[in-house]
Order: structure tokens, then sequence, then C-alpha cells
């Protein structure tokens, strides 16, 4: 919004008068600002009309307020007409400390008001006068500007000349106090292209960011997709839980619960939770614990029969598997059941299930023209029900038994610090889940082959806002 507000001014009172008392004007006109290097929102000052004699002059009409009309002190706002290139540089020069300077074509009534680059407002140096001017310059129509030039003759004296003795008396003015014109102008960007530029600046970044926020938010769409289908696809079990690398695995009781318990001595299965059928018979092969390497007492051992057909003692097996790893000892293979989803999936999980697929893909596809895929391909992302059945489809057909092997070198160590078995029950349960960690080999790190490399906190964030980086 752009306009001018025009009030009667009583300079030696200072105050402005009220509006049903005397001239009053306010309307939304259109003001162009010739110079935008120097231009506020709002301009405030008395009207005046510097002194500038000969032809520049003619159009005037007399007796127009000038600079000696106005006190000294107060903010002064000049008005001239454009006539031509040296009469406005001569008017310029004529008013060295205004706070604005507005001009008007004469005689163009009803010509429309030309903008701020038009070649009208040009004085033959290529736009120089507007960076050497310190204080803003307007336009204005034309017939606004004849109008308040002639209405400035009438306020040049004293306020009786404009007022009557009744106005007088009401608004408490003496016969020979100076009443003039104040003006306001007011101009919707502040007078420069600044604003414009920022607008222009903050739309582009609205659009960028409206654009990140949509690629961000497919993305996490995308990754929530893939994170459910993941979980998905260990429900059915055709992940390998512990390639995946969800941490450090351990079993939950409910699940030891479940796993098979035998006695010995009649091959019977004792009663368990949510055992709803028998399960094969323990092989006779394996009748000594790998743990403790203590046979199998009949009619006294309680024996943990894992899912890989690997037997243990019970307590040997159960603190191991629920506090230490989801691992057979002896197998290195997983005891949870298919389908079963431990913790979060999120979007690491998600990151590394593809990545070893891929490798798994072009491993498949190198060895394709040498040889089948191996048993641990089929097993890290082939369905465990493909990998339990024969070609034939029948039922899996138990590995040879055991062999006891002596334990690595670097184990040795681990199994001669502990030749001797504790007495107490709570002794021998930790000690027998040490002695199963070091057949495991996880002292050593579980991911030694495929070290991960830090992410710093910069691609952490970026992932944070677009998660398939």
């Amino acid at each position: 919004m752009t306009g001018v507000v025009i009030s009667s001014y009583d300079a030696s009172a200072n105050r402005t008068l009220p509006q049903n008392t005397s001239f009053y004007y306010s309307s939304d006109i259109s003001i162009r600002t010739l110079n935008t290097a120097y231009s506020p929102s709002q301009t405030l000052g008395l009207l005046y009309v510097p002194d500038v004699a000969g032809v520049c002059a003619q159009s005037l009409p007399a007796n127009v307020t000038r600079f000696q009309h106005l006190p000294i002190d107060s903010p002064k706002i000049a008005i001239a007409p454009w006539i031509s290139p040296s009469c406005t540089l001569s008017y310029l020069q004529a008013a060295p400390r205004v706070s604005a300077f507005i001009f008007y074509i004469p005689d163009q009534t009803n010509s429309p008001l030309a903008s701020a680059n038009s070649p009208t407002w040009s004085l033959g140096d290529g736009g120089h006068w507007k960076s050497v001017i310190d204080y803003p310059v307007y336009a204005i129509a034309s017939q606004i500007g004849q109008q308040i030039t002639l209405t400035m003759s009438k306020y040049s004296g004293n306020a009786s000349d404009v007022l009557d003795n009744q106005q007088l008396l009401d608004n408490g003015i003496t016969s020979d106090s100076q009443v003039r014109l104040m003006m306001q102008v007011a101009t919707s960007n502040g007078g420069t292209n600044l604003p414009s530029i920022w607008i222009f600046l903050l739309i582009i970044l609205a659009i960028l960011i409206a654009l990140i926020g949509t690629l961000s938010l497919t993305m996490h769409i995308l990754q929530r997709k893939r994170r459910n289908d993941l979980r998905d696809r260990i429900a059915r079990g055709e992940v390998n839980l512990e390639a995946l690398g969800l941490g450090k695995l351990t079993v939950p009781q409910e699940i030891i619960d479940r796993m098979n318990t035998y006695t010995p001595s009649a091959i019977t299965v004792l009663p368990e939770k949510g055992s709803s059928q028998a399960p094969p018979p323990l092989p006779l092969e394996q009748s000594t614990c790998a743990i403790c390497l203590d046979d199998f007492a009949e009619s006294q051992s309680q024996v943990r029969q894992l899912g890989c057909a690997h037997c243990f003692h019970s307590q040997c097996i159960d603190l191991f598997l629920l506090e230490t790893s989801s691992l057979c000892p002896l197998c290195k293979q997983s005891v949870l059941p298919p389908g079963y989803v431990p913790g979060k999936i999120t979007n690491a999980h998600v990151r590394r299930e593809r990545y070893l697929r891929r490798n798994a893909t072009r491993r498949a596809r190198h060895a394709a023209g040498t040889h089948a895929p191996t048993a641990s391909n089929l097993m890290l992302f082939g369905p465990r029900a493909r990998a339990s059945t024969n070609a034939s489809g029948s039922p899996p057909v138990l590995g040879p038994p055991v062999e006891m092997t002596p334990l690595p070198a670097h184990m040795e160590s681990t199994a001669a610090t502990d030749q001797s078995t504790p007495t107490t029950a709570q002794g021998r349960r930790e000690w027998a889940r040490r002695r199963a960690l070091a057949m495991s080999g996880l002292q050593e790190s579980a991911d030694d082959s495929e070290p991960q490399p830090r992410t710093s906190k910069a691609r952490k964030l970026l992932r944070r806002v677009f998660p398939n980086l």
C-alpha cells in the first residue's frame, strides 16, 4: 500500500490540527521511488518549495511555502515540478537538508505516472544523480502535485489567513501562529528493491525446503516399507539373524523351556512347556557333553537337545544361550526358531541385509560357472524350510556323529585354566558358560571378517533426513 497524508500543522505550538478544523488530505495514490538506495518505508516533514528563479519557477503559484517560512529544526519535504533536467538539478541543489523530495510533471493531468525506470526521469547522466542523492526522491501524479502546491500558497502566512476567528478560538491558536502543511509519505516496499529480492530468495528457499521435505518423506516411507518387508522375511525364516547383525542375540527363557530335554536312561522326553509331540530319539553316539566333557549319566543327567541335534547338559548350555549367544557352540547354527524377530528393525539392518544379499548374489554369479552354490549361501539367505529338506522332500537326516576334536591353540589357555570344575551349582553354570564361549570363538570380535567403518556425525545427520543414503 502506498499513499500520502497531508494535514495542517501548527508550527508555533508543534502540534497537528484536527481534521475538521483545516486542510486534510489522505489518499492511496501511486508513488514512484526514483532513487531506491535511500528510501525508508515512511517519510514525514513540512512541505515547501525550494527557491529557484527563472523559467523553472514559472509553473508554481504565487506565495507558495518557502524554506524561510518553516521552523529551522523541523523535518522538511521539498516539492517541485519536473520541467527539465537542468531545472531538476537546480531544485535538488537548492534543497540540501530535506527528508525527501517530491517531483511531479506539470500540465499532464490525463497522463499516467511514468515508471521509475522511464526515460522521463533521466537527467542525461546515465542515472548517476540517483547514487549521489542521500535522501529519497519520489514522483507523484501531475494532478496531485498541482493540487498540493496550490494549497501551499494559502499556508505560507499567518493562521488568520486560513482559519476564521471561531476556529482560532476553538483550537487555542493565535492569529499570528504559523500553520503549515505536513506530509507523510508511505511506500509499500520500503522504497528499495532489497525486499523484493529477499522475497524472491525466500520463495526459492521455500521451494527447496518443500522439495527436500517431499524427498525425505518419500525416502522414509520407502524405508518403512523395506523394514516391514525385512521383518516379514525374518518371520518367514528367510534371513539369517546372526549374519544380519542385530547385535548380541540371546535366547529368551521361554524358547529355552520349549527345547527338548532328555534323560539318557530311557531316551524319553521330559515334559516341557509348549511341547506337543515327541522329538526324534537322541543319537547314541552323543553320549558326552562337549562343554564339560562329562558323559551323560543314566537316570541323572538333564540333557538339552538344540535344533541342530547337538546335545549338552542343561546346566552347561542354558546360561550360555540365555546370556551370551544364540549359536550352538559346536556348529555355530542359530537355535532361535524360524520366525523369531528380536528387537527393533532399523534402517541400518535394512542396509546391511541389502549389502549381504548383493554380495551373495555376486558370489553366486561368480561361482555359477565352476560349482553349484554352497550350503552356507543357502543357509544365509535361503528359507530354512528349504534347507531342512533334501531333494526328494524327505525329512532331514541327522549329521554324522560329533567328533570330540581338540580345542584350537588360542583356546587352550582358557581350557587349561578351567581344568578344575567348580563344585557349586552356580559356579559350575558360570564355568560352563565361559567354556562354551571359548568353544564358540566369540571371545574375539564377532565381525572380524567385516569390520564396520565409523560413521561421522554429519553422515548420521544426513541419514536421518535421507535414510536411503
